[in-house]
């Protein structure tokens, strides 16, 4: 019996070794590294949770027809990922593949995948690339990790090993940027000598000082600590603009609150500054009464905002 038992485990151990090598020859028609999975093979070289190797899969779209840019966004990533680690010719068995809908479309309904892309998981089952758990996993894919070093990084955590991303150098990025800054200079230069300085003591510093009120109370810093997605996506593929509960949020409520706040301020101001230089009486309290209507509708709506977010909230103005 023990005989038996060793001769099944070093068959295991050679198909295992075939499969891994498939996958290599496979990466190397790619000039990236990534395998282009068709659905036979995914199912013969992937799901095992025998082999002695790990596969990082993504899952997506790339196809026109779909107009799926997020998928293209993290095909750039992946394959960075994938470059790099090609170039570290580090020894431990990582392959990087990508399974399309064109191929897997019967395997994602049976799945019940309904978004992507994803990045899956699917660690080795024995060897030295053994994992407590060797069944497959998402790696979310937010803010940090979608680029190409935050995916490296959160990889080199999973796999205890150091992933580095190879990307290429955008000197066009550099370019625009420099162009910039020095048009930035000269129009700001222009617009200085135009400008008396009671004018900047007043209005640029208020301005400045509503601005950044208006950015830190619609949730900026939040998002920048907990890189929330921009939206959310139901089941069937509708937009969602609000998280549903109040300890979460996405990075588009941020530009909608925050709009809303601007209205608020906006409105302050004409009612302070503006109107009662108006010199006619009755154009001065029919100006006077429009802003305050816009006030009360843009109030109206954060408070709906709010009260949508957390049933709770005891507060309504106009809207429900």
């Amino acid at each position: 019996m023990r005989v038996w038992a060793v001769l099944v485990t070093a068959l295991a151990a050679v198909c295992a070794g075939q499969s891994f090598s498939t996958l290599q020859q496979l990466g190397k028609a790619d000039r990236d590294g990534v395998v282009q999975l068709e659905l036979e093979q995914f199912m013969a070289h992937v799901v095992p949770e025998t082999k002695d190797y790990a596969v990082v899969v993504q899952l997506t779209a790339l196809s026109a027809q779909y107009k799926c840019d997020t998928c293209h966004a993290i095909d750039k990533s992946v394959r960075a990922v994938s470059r790099g680690w090609r170039r570290q010719r580090a020894s431990r068995r990582i392959a990087f593949a990508t399974l399309d809908v064109d191929n897997g479309e019967e395997l994602f309904r049976k799945m019940g995948i309904d978004k992507i892309p994803r990045l899956m998981i699917f660690p080795a089952g024995r060897g030295a690339e053994a994992m407590a758990d060797a069944s497959p996993r998402e790696m979310k894919l937010g803010a940090k990790n979608s680029h190409p070093a935050g995916m490296a990084a959160r990889l080199s955590e999973l796999f205890g090993t150091e992933i580095r991303a190879d990307e290429p150098i955008d000197y066009m990025r550099y370019v625009v940027g420099v162009v910039g800054v020095l048009a930035a200079a000269f129009v700001g230069r222009l617009a200085w000598r135009r400008v008396s300085a009671s004018v900047v003591g007043r209005n640029v510093w208020a301005v400045t000082s509503i601005t950044f009120v208006l950015v830190m109370t619609s949730g900026l810093m939040w998002n920048r600590i907990n890189a929330p997605p921009f939206m959310g996506q139901t089941r069937t593929g509708d937009v969602v603009l609000f998280a549903p509960t109040n300890s979460q949020q996405y990075g588009v409520e941020t530009q909608i609150v925050a709009t809303a706040y601007a209205v608020c301020a906006l409105c302050v101001v004409l009612l302070v500054r503006h109107v009662p230089r108006v010199p006619s009486g009755e154009q001065r309290a029919l100006m006077a009464l429009m802003v305050v209507a816009v006030l009360l509708l843009a109030h109206s709506y954060v408070n709906s905002v709010f009260r949508m977010k957390m049933p709770g909230y005891p507060f309504r103005l106009l809207l429900p």
